[in-house]
């Protein structure tokens, strides 16, 4: 049985291709499937939703002395989720927002969103992911749970995202695999970065765009676990050395959508 909104795209005469297409009736048109809005936040208000997202906990994070906090993720009033690096010289640290659906939100398979800004200045990422307790799992390759980064922004000089799955934990048994792409969205506008994830391929989308299409052989398949959405900056020795001078820096985010088939 055709849907309605299939209906309404071949009624209007829309031909369809892998490239993603507007919204019609809250439904996606992905390579000629219906995926249909599971989750939406247009952050609009003053407060984060807390029906829909918690702060990532406060903690240390990879080098450089970089710590999450809780204020450096907020909303600014004028329907954006801001995300903020700053440096504070008071105790040496640079200081960063991550927010998440962990507790509130998961969901395996479907076709994943973010519009956001991108950072200003290099020395910093932000990343939007997907991520659950199951990816430490070292069994069954990334099957039981893979660590999947729609967008990292750590290439600002090189002007280049970065797509990347990671699987079988962090430790010794750790794998990884991914895309880098060359792609000048660091101009302060904003830009979507998607990912279609099915049972048998991720497809990773710049405004609308193919990006990069894996079946995920390495990690022995897909991800077949549902995971929950992070967006966050930090600090890292792969996206070069922060300069104490240009922080504050910023990334605002229009709205995160997911979609599920079913």
């Amino acid at each position: 049985m055709i849907s309605e909104a299939m209906a309404f795209i071949l009624s209007a005469g829309i031909e369809l291709s892998t490239a993603v297409y507007e919204t019609v009736e809250n439904c996606k048109i992905i390579d000629g499937v219906p995926y249909y809005i599971t989750f939406e936040d247009d952050f609009d208000g003053t407060k984060l939703d807390s029906t829909k997202w918690v702060h990532s906990p406060e903690q240390k994070r990879q080098d450089l002395n970089n710590y999450w906090k809780d204020e450096m993720a907020y909303l600014d009033g004028e329907g954006h989720l801001v995300i903020e690096m700053e440096y504070d010289k008071y105790t040496d640290r640079y200081n960063s927002g991550a927010v998440e659906t962990n507790g509130k939100f998961e969901q395996a398979y479907g076709y994943y969103e973010i519009k956001c800004t991108l950072n200003n200045v290099p020395g910093y990422w932000t990343a939007f992911w997907l991520m659950g307790d199951s990816v430490n799992s070292e069994e069954n390759g990334g099957r039981d749970g893979t660590e999947i980064d729609i967008y990292e922004s750590p290439y600002y000089n090189e002007k280049q995202i970065q797509h990347t799955l990671n699987w079988d934990g962090y430790g010794s048994a750790h794998k990884s695999e991914g895309k880098i792409v060359d792609v000048n969205v660091y101009d302060g506008e904003f830009h979507t970065f998607g990912l279609l994830w099915t049972k048998d391929e991720y497809v990773y989308y710049i405004d609308g765009k193919e990006t990069w299409r894996t079946n995920a052989e390495k990690a022995e398949g897909t991800c077949e676990v549902p995971l929950y959405l992070i967006i966050s900056a930090e600090t890292g020795s792969w996206a070069d050395k922060p300069v104490k001078s240009d922080f504050p820096d910023s990334i605002y985010v229009d709205y995160v959508r997911v979609y599920s088939a079913s």
